[in-house]
């Protein structure tokens, strides 16, 4: 008897669970597909687009270029540590919301929005290992290659954000060129 009430309460936990997972999950959706164009913008934080190509060319260099010659400490200043790293993170969600944006019109974006969410999922899985290295003491040897990466992937994302505008010849793109 006692068995199956625990039983019972897991289930029923486990059901409430699944369906807040659901409703926060539809609410992020619907505030994501409602944004206008210019709030989708104000969202986006300014980044040293210079600093973060460069960054990225150094992880991305061939085999035969100096790969990762960049120094920790001129990486980390580059990017203004942690904090430049969060607004990094922020970015990618905006950015896959705005590929969500042009898809609206152009349903063939769905492909780039959907790289792009694997994309920011990448980004934050190394800027969590980052913070995990934060938290134990180990963020020192842990950042050139996490935060490295993670600039890499996300330069790549402002790559691939602009090239679906200038495909789909939004008329937005020098607005989003000027804001990337």
């Amino acid at each position: 008897m006692v068995r199956g009430i625990i039983f019972l309460a897991l289930v029923g936990f486990f059901f409430v669970v699944l369906c807040g997972l659901v409703v926060r999950y539809y609410l992020r959706g619907r505030r994501s597909s409602e944004a206008t164009w210019e709030q989708l913008l104000g969202r986006l934080a300014k980044i040293d687009r210079e600093k973060i190509a460069l960054i990225a060319r150094d992880a991305t260099a061939l085999s035969g270029e100096e790969a990762f010659a960049l120094q920790p400490e001129a990486i980390w200043q580059m990017l203004g540590g942690m904090e430049g790293l969060e607004l990094l993170e922020r970015n990618c969600q905006v950015l896959v919301e705005l590929a969500t944006y042009v898809q609206r019109w152009h349903p063939e974006a769905l492909v780039v929005a959907e790289q792009l969410r694997l994309n920011a999922r990448e980004v934050e899985w190394h800027i969590g290992r980052l913070k995990g290295a934060a938290r134990t003491g180990n963020l020192e040897t842990a950042f050139a290659s996490y935060a490295q990466r993670a600039v890499a992937t996300y330069y790549l994302m402002t790559r691939h954000v602009l090239e679906l505008y200038e495909q789909v010849s939004f008329p937005e793109l020098a607005e989003l060129q000027q804001a990337i």
